[in-house]
């Protein structure tokens, strides 16, 4: 039996970030979420060095946007593999993505996709 992953979701949208901590709860991880910057900061914690996964929304709804934050919080959770979701596909959310070194997937995002991402840890 693996153990249950520690994973943090970041998404302004509460639908979205429903049928994704549902996914997520379904596949046996414990999971934090937080719609901001200041939301996930409240909501994590000291705890933040045990995320195994942060799965992010490109655009949240107030500054700063998913990347960023993502670059603020991977000081203090070195190890933590990063999925950022994505609506747009102008391009933008890929390239930031893929320079700051993680991996995109648009949305919507396919539970089994998702599922497949964790998987090849």
């Amino acid at each position: 039996m693996r153990a249950k992953p520690f994973i943090l979701v970041i998404e302004d949208d509460s639908a979205a970030a429903d049928s994704l901590l549902l996914v997520l709860r379904d596949w046996g991880a414990e999971v934090i979420h937080g719609r901001d910057g200041d939301a996930v900061l409240a909501a994590i914690g000291p705890r933040v060095g045990e995320v195994a996964c942060i799965i992010t929304d490109f655009h949240l709804g107030r500054p700063p946007d998913g990347i960023s934050l993502v670059k603020r919080l991977r000081n203090s959770a070195p190890g933590a593999r990063v999925l950022v979701l994505s609506g747009s596909f102008s391009g933008h959310a890929t390239a930031e993505a893929a320079a700051a070194g993680f991996e995109v997937m648009h949305k919507p995002a396919r539970a089994g996709a998702i599922i497949n991402w964790l998987e090849r840890a």
